[in-house]
């Protein structure tokens, strides 16, 4: 546990990310700069993304130099298409990441997925930070464990799951810190007429929201009748076949009376205050669970697999129910359950603002980050 440390003023942060949308990771960045900027305002703070887009309009809301730069992220399609003549740019990348990383007190390196600074924290002089939002499987985890290790970072897992995928040294210092999001003013709701399921996220192969759609289906038809779905979110990039799935289920099965699609959302809020229950169905153990959270913050009940952070964020039966992951059946009867008792989603709803309030809010997450880099800045660490 970090301490609260007030006297060690670092002069220059370094903030390296991998992303530029405003997802959950790009959303905690955004959060972890605020309260660096309000802690130390006179410090010089530097925020790298790799590409112009939503998370830059952002975060120059908050602090006044954040660069697109040439940043080496590790994604699949990366790897695919790696040849051995592209390691030369790889060395000369890790190379410029030393010399930004040696020119600021601290470099909080946000995600695993950054190579060329996770490489040049080997040859780094000064402290840095890992902040890890991954659940890595099979040779990924393996390959993410060694680049932690050779970071030499102090590592902040998002989740007791996190820490559990990750191998390294146990010399190497570490520390959970749940995400937090702000509290929301959103009226408790009673009942809604129907019962409204919102799925909130990215499309992609294990989100889990062909998962929703079929659990609807089975349904019994007068029950189904009482039931609407709400899918919030867009792909990445170009992969439009995965909403285009979707699509194929809504229509085979006859939910378009049922069903509602809704692109990505900067705020969510609207999306939430319609929802009685939001549903987390992913197919993959969620790092963390920042739709979760929200949906507490918001006064919503939660029906998530069992897995991953959601385990740790959700009590099943007091702030919602777990489900088998990726079982079309068990979200079912989760689903039937709540039909049955029309009260009981306020009711965990009630329970899961209270539990978000005590672990969950905004300035409890920003605190332990700040205190974090006090402490690395006051050369406790290196």
């Amino acid at each position: 546990m970090v301490q609260e440390i007030t006297n060690q003023v670092p002069g220059s942060i370094l903030f390296v990310h991998q992303g530029y949308e405003l997802y959950g990771s790009d959303r905690t960045l955004i959060q972890s700069v605020r309260a660096t900027v309000c802690r130390w305002p006179s410090a010089r703070i530097t925020v790298l993304l790799p590409k112009d887009g939503a998370l830059r309009t952002a975060l120059l809301g908050v602090v006044g130099d954040v660069r697109v730069a040439d940043l080496w992220i590790l994604r699949k399609s990366n790897l695919k298409g790696l040849r051995l003549r592209d390691l030369g740019g790889l060395l000369n990348k890790v190379s410029n990441a030393r010399r930004m990383m040696n020119s600021y007190d601290v470099t909080y390196i946000n995600t695993v997925t950054v190579l060329d600074y996770l490489i040049a924290g080997l040859f780094a002089r000064r402290p840095r930070i890992v902040h890890v939002h991954e659940i890595p499987t099979g040779f990924a985890r393996v390959l993410f464990s060694i680049l932690l290790a050779m970071s030499r970072g102090f590592a902040i897992f998002n989740s007791q799951a996190t820490r559990r995928s990750f191998t390294f040294p146990f010399w190497q210092r570490c520390s959970i810190v749940w995400n937090g999001v702000a509290a929301v003013p959103l009226p408790l709701e009673t009942a809604h007429a129907r019962l409204n399921l919102l799925v909130i996220g990215r499309m992609n192969s294990w989100k889990g929201q062909a998962i929703v759609l079929l659990a609807v289906s089975q349904m019994p038809a007068e029950l189904r009748d009482r039931v609407r779905v709400r899918l919030v979110g867009s792909v990445f990039g170009e992969q439009d076949h995965f909403t285009d799935e979707l699509v194929r289920i809504i229509a085979e099965e006859g939910l378009w009376e049922l069903v509602e699609m809704f692109p990505f959302a900067p705020d969510p809020y609207p999306h939430y205050s319609w929802a009685d229950i939001i549903v987390v169905p992913s197919t993959k153990p969620e790092p963390f669970g920042l739709v979760a959270i929200e949906a507490m913050a918001a006064g919503r009940a939660v029906i998530a697999a069992n897995h991953g952070g959601l385990s740790e964020i959700v009590v099943d039966g007091v702030t919602g129910s777990f489900i088998a992951p990726g079982s079309v059946e068990s979200l079912t009867a989760a689903i039937l359950g709540y039909l049955k008792d029309p009260t009981r989603a306020v009711t965990e709803g009630n329970a899961g603002r209270a539990r978000f309030a005590a672990h969950f809010e905004e300035n409890i997450y920003e605190s332990k980050i700040t205190n974090i880099i006090a402490e690395l800045a006051g050369g406790e660490f290196a």
